[in-house]
């Protein structure tokens, strides 16, 4: 069996062969020549604003024509270090409250300027004027603020040098004006949204302008960066002239209250059924300035109502599926409680670029306890509710980053009757998750130490509630060291320790994660008698991530007994793994090619015990021409090896080997319609598995205002060897697999409506479907056997009965005429429907009203068989959940 999706194949696939490429188009983004490498330091020295400024995008008070000018902008791309094809000027005034940016954009073509009007953040098509401050002056860190031509708003928190948060988001205040010479940008940065050190004297701050033309796909900056190394903070420029910086006083509360209708399909016979279910809540965030450097943010009773949902799959494998984080309190500041011990590459049947000691999905997550089978009716919460959570954040001046998170989510109870009376249960005991982070800085951000700490404590009452472990907790050490301007080592350990009843350990050591149960596990046992489990992780590379060649060598190891997933999120424990790659960047534009790059990489993968798990070996390339087309293609070629887990907690199995291409094009994004398309191809030539996956992305925008994006998506699915069941037959367990055709069709479809800066309306859509068929059922016999058809006894047609009525299979093994063993009929058709519609007013600073609408079908059924027709008429008749959401903060 291959244990994968296809679609989630081919982005496995992406991610493992191009995430060096793809870092490395990024470092062309910001590249300048060697011959800038060596410089002198840009230098801007701000001015204290004399009188008040209006910020209306004029740049026409007094104080600005005697403030310093910092020209002399550079291309990025698409030709390095060439002049700016259009002249900028930026300005930096400074009050007790705030900092103040200008700057110009001279155009000799101002009916050419794209004045995107859009929600903000919006990283589409559009002209940009751009200031990045490090205020820590660490050249590691830095805040970004944007403004577009129609007034639109962009924030991020750059980290690490070259890494940045999007979803960061400050209060601050924008103006554009555009006009006969080109186009002007006034920015209010509030010092309270910045950190610093406290001091009376004059204090010195990393600085960077950007300027985006959309036209010409031009980015130009002020402070150039060398395109011989990946850098973008840590060769910014300087501002200085600022004194008397003592610290902002940083108090902020956002409460909020909401008010939230719920009409969803039910019986009058259920008690706990209401036609239109009415609930309401209060809420509060809190943002407190401990220093200048050190920042408290608390929630209390958070809701994350206007979050996009998360979309459909279909996960047919053994393994957990990693959810991206969007909720704005977890996601602002995650940068700091990151830490390097993931993986991202891909091994056969697993994907390990998502392991983490924290992972914040963790947090308000479903109820893991259950209500008997057998209820006529339920009631049990979706989501565990969070009572409040708390982090301390920030940088000193002298290179320490302090994260420290805090959240306690509350004690649920379900309700179920049973036709007679209404019975409660306890779902989820409270619980309380602490992370800590703790960083020092050496060589002005060049090397750095780092330790984590996290900790899970439940309080178990209830017995139904036993199997959930009482106590997990990890902690771990991280250093990197940058050599010259070329070469990185890092290395990163992490050591876990979960404890509990016998009952929760002994589910822990059967779980996915570790399959202790294995009858041929070489160095580890199962043992019900266990109350806690133990285990470490450990990463080291050695990277050359500068100039036309670059090459990588990187080691990981995970212990059987390793396991985050309390806190964070481990996928399987028990790996040795080592990954080679190197690669050729060709950055200089041509006549007719912009870029391009080609990469080649091999990785193989070891259990603690010697078994040989896997053995890949890729080649990938990348190119961009000058009309702004361009597109990714590859391969994989994984060699036979043994799975530890496709037999989930049986023995290890034989793989046959795998070959899977891919290939991306994208159209010019700068034009009214344009195109993503991503596909991807693999086939097992050993089983005759196959299968194959086309997902285009069309984006278009009429207007300057509306932007339409529709993204359909197609994948087939022709396993060989899907995993069926394990049913007992004379004592022994015996693994049943099917050759399942799988079709999965999706349609994502967004639109976005600007009326100004500050109102917005977002309408997402997205109808799904997957559909699977089984049939060539087969049973395992000889696990690790060389050629694929020894490894199983294939059913024959007098073999297997099917019971319509209950919708399982018996198979009779020995020719008695009696049943050996049963399984349950695998087909399956699968029907969802998620959308939402969000208007969105920021009526002043900070403080947002949210109208939200949101909707879901669903439809299930054994037909098993793919019918856009019957499908979507069942989508269409299922009856729909509706939820209306008004939702207002305030921020003081």
């Amino acid at each position: 069996m291959v244990e994968r999706s296809i679609a989630h194949a081919g982005r496995a696939c992406i991610a493992c062969i191009t995430c060096i490429a793809l870092a490395s188009r990024a470092a062309v983004a910001q590249a300048t020549p060697p011959s800038r490498a060596g410089a002198a330091e840009r230098v801007i020295v701000a001015a204290s604003a004399t009188g008040p400024i209006t910020l209306d995008g004029r740049i026409d008070e007094p104080a600005w024509a005697h403030a310093d000018v910092a020209g002399d902008f550079v291309q990025q791309y698409p030709t390095p270090d060439a002049a700016p094809t259009q002249r900028t000027e930026a300005r930096v005034l400074y009050d007790h409250d705030a900092l103040y940016v200008a700057m110009r954009m001279f155009d000799s073509h101002p009916d050419s300027i794209a004045a995107t009007l859009a929600r903000r953040d919006y990283t589409g098509y559009s002209d940009w004027a751009q200031v990045v401050i490090d205020s820590y002056h660490d050249r590691r860190t830095a805040f970004r603020f944007a403004v577009n031509p129609a007034g639109v708003r962009k924030d991020v928190f750059e980290f690490d040098d070259t890494d940045e948060d999007v979803g960061w988001d400050a209060v601050w205040e924008a103006a554009a004006h555009i006009d006969s010479l080109g186009w002007t940008a006034e920015l209010r940065i509030p010092l309270s949204q910045l950190r610093y050190g406290a001091s009376s004297g004059e204090q010195t701050w990393g600085i960077e302008f950007i300027r985006d033309i959309a036209r010409r796909d031009e980015r130009d900056n002020w402070a150039p960066i060398p395109a011989d190394f990946s850098a973008f903070v840590s060769r910014f420029g300087a501002l200085r002239g600022l004194s008397g910086m003592g610290g902002a006083r940083r108090v902020e509360l956002q409460p909020y209250t909401l008010a939230r209708v719920a009409r969803a399909p039910g019986s009058p016979a259920d008690p706990f059924w209401s036609r239109n279910a009415l609930s309401g809540g209060v809420g509060a965030d809190l943002k407190y300035g401990i220093t200048s450097n050190l920042t408290l943010t608390a929630t209390i009773n958070p809701d994350f109502g206007q979050v996009e949902a998360d979309p459909s799959k279909v996960n047919l494998s053994a393994f957990e599926l990693f959810l991206d984080e969007r909720r704005p309190f977890f996601t602002e500041g995650s940068d700091i409680f990151g830490f390097p011990i993931a993986l991202d590459w891909t091994l056969r049947n697993n994907y390990f670029g998502d392991d983490r000691p924290f992972y914040s999905r963790r947090v308000g997550r479903a109820p893991e306890g259950k209500v008997p089978d057998d209820a006529a009716f339920r009631d049990v919460p979706e989501a565990t509710t969070i009572l409040g959570a708390a982090k301390l954040s920030g940088k000193t001046r002298d290179g320490w980053s302090v994260g420290v998170l805090d959240a306690a989510s509350a004690r649920e109870t379900a309700r179920w009757s049973d036709g007679s009376a209404v019975r409660r249960r306890e779902v989820e005991p409270f619980g309380n998750v602490v992370v800590a982070r703790l960083i020092k800085d050496f060589r002005a951000g060049k090397s750095a130490v780092g330790g984590i700490f996290t900790a899970l404590n439940r309080h178990i009452d209830a017995p139904s509630l036993d199997f959930l472990s009482r106590a997990a907790y990890t902690a771990g050490l991280d250093l990197r060291h940058r050599f010259d301007r070329s070469y990185e080592a890092a290395a990163a350990f992490l050591a876990s320790h979960v404890a509990g009843d016998t009952a929760a350990i002994a589910r822990l050591q059967c779980s996915s994660a570790h399959y202790f149960q294995r009858p041929d596990a070489r160095n580890f046992r199962y043992d019900p008698t266990r109350t806690s489990l133990d285990g470490v992780e450990a990463h080291a590379r050695l990277s050359k991530y500068a100039g036309a060649w670059r090459w990588g060598i990187v080691g990981h190891a995970i212990t059987p007994g390793f396991d985050a997933n309390d806190a964070g999120f481990t996928r399987a424990a028990d790996w040795l793994m080592q990954v080679d790659w190197i690669g050729y960047e060709h950055l200089a534009p041509g006549r007719h090619v912009r870029s391009w790059n080609l990469y080649a990489n091999q990785r193989s993968g070891w259990s603690t015990g010697g078994e040989h798990l896997s053995t890949v070996v890729s080649l990938s390339g990348a190119v961009e021409l000058n009309d702004l087309w361009g597109g990714d293609a590859g391969f994989d070629q994984e060699l036979p090896a043994l799975s530890t887990s496709v037999l989930r907690g049986g023995p290890a199995m034989r793989l046959p080997s795998l070959t899977m291409a891919w290939a991306d094009l994208h159209s010019d994004a700068r034009r009214p319609l344009s195109l993503q398309l991503s596909t991807s191809a693999w086939r097992e030539a050993e089983s005759s598995g196959r299968g194959w996956s086309v997902s285009p992305t069309f984006t278009l925008r009429p207007s300057s205002r509306v932007e339409l994006t529709v993204g359909p998506a197609l994948n087939r699915n022709e396993d060989a060897w899907q995993y069926v069941a394990t049913p007992t037959a004379a004592g022994a367990p015996r693994y049943i697999f099917g050759r399942i055709a799988q079709t999965t069709a999706s349609l994502t479809t967004r639109v976005d409506y600007t009326f100004t800066p500050r109102l917005s309306l977002q309408l997402y859509g997205a109808p799904f479907v997957s559909a699977g068929r089984f049939s060539r059922f087969r049973m395992v016999t000889d696990p690790r056997a060389r050629r694929f058809a020894d490894r199983f006894h294939t059913f024959g047609a007098g073999e297997l009965s099917r019971d319509a009525a209950t919708r399982r299979w018996a198979a009779d093994l020995d020719g008695n005429g009696a049943p050996d063993l049963s399984f349950a009929d695998p087909d399956f058709s699968i029907r969802q429907f998620r959308s939402n519609a969000v208007l969105r007013w920021e009526y002043r600073p900070g403080s947002t009203l949210y109208l939200v609408w949101t909707q879901s079908r669903d439809s299930t059924d054994a037909l098993g068989a793919f019918h856009p027709a019957h499908d979507a008429a069942a989508l269409l008749a299922a009856k729909a959940t509706n939820v209306v959401t008004a939702k207002i903060s305030v921020y003081f």
